[in-house]
């Protein structure tokens, strides 16, 4: 599909008159668009905004400027908060219909609508040109979301984050006089444009402006993007809680953070393995992994690290408890994408809380994660620890490069729950909170910048990092999220949302 050239400069459009508006009682899909993937959150703006174009995009901004309504933006994604969901939103821009994916003949790159969910993206680029970004595993990720944050999957210890391929943004800002312009900055613009960009290469969504569309290039790449593997090695371990009492966890979960620390200076024959733990609290499954091989190559380096993880805990890695299998790239994502149902079932709640880790987890810190996942959670269907593998190509960029700092982190940890029924939220927010914040009870509940932390991810946020009652280290949650690029991003803040009105419950404060 090809895509209109992009524009250069800062414009203002004529208010669109058939900006189509959706309202409850009149219009069948308004239940539909106003809820996310966590069902936690259910609001009812008075009015939902559902540009077609980049045009009624601004529009759209312009009419809740205008109507001096609350508003935020909305992909349909995953936002583990409620960042684009919160009960004084008044105005919601659903952005979903902007999800074209094609080449860019103009510019030499690829341009993807910011309402496209992840798995569209995977399989127009690839289908249609060979190409990807090594963005995220589950399928229905909004891209608009996922890029800002830095973006991360299975292809990324080879190939860098999601925003190292970004080249530029066109984003929808507003001036000091509450008016709405369409702006394009790229990856080599200079001045405010030039920090616009930055800003959109980790800074987090809803911060800046509304983003409308992702031009992707990859310099010196044969097809302007990265090209996948043909096919990959899909590695599945699922050993039992079993005879697995403290002394072996602890084991499993040093041998898997000596590994990341021993390879995350980035190596050809250890890119190509990304090894992600996902292990399951005891009463909703077991100690496992999966692991993607991009190289026959380096097959025996990931089979070494899951024979070394069974021994840790008693077992092995053998047929009984392994899977091995290689298969098209695009299948794998596929399987992978959709596999679970925390990835694929809309009509979960949750709470999730995250952690990047400078090579070793401390004692305190194993003990907690055994006792977490020991510990009763009340109506969980799924509760969990995730640690996935950094390092390879993502270490390569500086940490002032772009927004995302952590470029030293060998590791990142996710501890998530999540349940059905609104009953069931005090407990499973319990059990988070005492999991989230006991690991990392030492340095304040939180995961500070030191020699084994180093903050948290922004797209996988926690609203607790700003509640003193779970954060007593005195570091803000903006600078667990960004590090020491928040100063920069405040100051891009000020610059171009001077009134704020591009806000959530963490979002840059100017």
């Amino acid at each position: 599909m090809a895509v209109a050239p992009a524009r250069a400069a800062s414009r203002a459009a004529p208010v669109v008159p058939d900006l189509r508006i959706v309202r409850e009682g009149r219009d069948p899909q308004y239940d539909s668009l106003r809820v996310g993937y966590n069902r936690r959150f259910d609001i009812r703006p008075a009015e939902i905004l559902t540009p077609r174009d980049a045009v009624e995009a601004r529009a759209a901004v312009q009419r809740a400027l205008d109507a001096g309504r609350r508003f935020t933006a909305y992909g349909g994604g995953h936002c583990f908060e409620d960042f684009a969901l919160s009960p004084d939103v008044q105005c919601l821009i659903n952005m979903n219909s902007l999800a074209d994916v094609g080449h860019d003949a103009a510019r030499g790159g690829y341009s993807v609508g910011a309402g496209a969910r992840l798995l569209n993206v995977y399989d127009t680029l690839y289908r249609e040109h060979g190409v990807a970004v090594p963005g995220g595993v589950c399928y229905s990720v909004g891209v608009g979301g996922h890029v800002l944050g830095g973006g991360y999957g299975l292809l990324s210890r080879l190939h860098g984050l999601t925003v190292d391929h970004l080249d530029g943004v066109e984003v929808v800002t507003v001036d000091r006089r509450h008016r709405a312009s369409l702006t394009y900055c790229g990856r080599d613009s200079t001045g405010a444009l030039g920090d616009l960009f930055w800003a959109h290469t980790g800074g987090g969504g809803g911060n800046f402006g509304l983003v409308t569309r992702f031009d992707f290039r990859t310099p010196g790449a044969e097809r302007a993007l990265i090209s996948p593997p043909s096919s990959v090695r899909i590695v599945t371990c699922d050993w039992p809680w079993e005879e697995v009492g403290p002394e072996r966890f602890g084991a499993f979960l040093t041998v898997f953070a000596d590994w990341c620390a021993r390879h995350h200076r980035s190596s050809p024959e250890t890119d190509a393995v990304f090894p992600w733990l996902t292990v399951r609290h005891r009463d909703s499954g077991g100690i496992g992994m999966v692991m993607q091989v991009s190289d026959p190559a380096s097959a025996a380096v990931g089979d070494a690290l899951v024979a070394d993880l069974g021994a840790a805990l008693g077992l092995d890695g053998g047929p009984s408890y392994v899977t091995a299998e290689w298969m098209p790239w695009l299948n794998s994502v596929r399987l992978i994408g959709t596999a679970s149902a925390e990835n694929s079932n809309p009509n979960r709640r949750g709470k999730q809380g995250s952690a990047n880790f400078r090579g070793r987890f401390t004692e305190v810190q194993i003990a907690e994660m055994y006792r977490a996942l020991h510990d009763p959670a009340e109506g969980s269907v799924s509760a969990g620890i995730d640690v996935a593998a950094l390092g390879g190509a993502i270490s390569v960029p500086g940490p002032g490069d772009t927004a995302v700092f952590q470029r030293d982190a060998t590791m990142k940890l996710l501890v998530q729950t999540f349940w059905e029924d609104a009953r069931h939220d005090a407990p499973n927010l319990a059990w988070l909170r005492r999991a989230y914040h006991g690991i990392f009870r030492e340095t304040g509940g939180v995961p500070v910048y030191d020699e084994v932390t180093a903050g948290s991810y922004v797209n996988y946020p926690n609203a607790d990092l700003s509640d003193p009652a779970y954060n007593t280290s005195g570091v803000t949650a903006g600078e667990l999220y960004y590090g020491a690029n928040y100063e920069r991003l405040r100051e891009v803040k000020r610059q171009w949302d001077p009134t704020d009105v591009f806000r959530h419950a963490q979002s840059i404060e100017r």
